[in-house]
């Protein structure tokens, strides 16, 4: 038996503003019928006595602790630049942007 008819396909098409052909509601309708009978047989499954589990992970927010580390000073970054304006990398013009 059909759990979706086809006027209830054409019904939520239209709440969606979809414009669907005879052919594609004929189609949506054995589609949802489908989904829909197996989302019957998992509900139909007994999970007595089965914890829920949102999440098997149990680590919450786990980072590195925070350490200041040696860098680069700007001039020493900017020594291998094929070229530099102003303390900072310069490239080449994109897209005709005025310069």
């Amino acid at each position: 038996m059909s759990q979706i008819s086809r006027d209830e396909v054409a019904h939520l098409a239209r709440l969606a503003r979809l414009a669907l052909t005879d052919d594609e509601l004929d189609g949506f309708a054995g589609q949802l019928d489908a989904i829909l009978g197996h989302v019957g047989k998992i509900q139909a499954v007994d999970v007595t006595g089965v914890e829920p589990t949102g999440n098997p992970l149990t680590d919450v927010n786990v980072m590195r602790p925070d350490t200041v580390e040696p860098c680069l000073t700007q001039d020493e970054a900017l020594s291998a630049a094929p070229h530099a304006v102003d303390g900072r990398f310069a490239v080449p013009r994109i897209l005709g942007e005025p310069e």
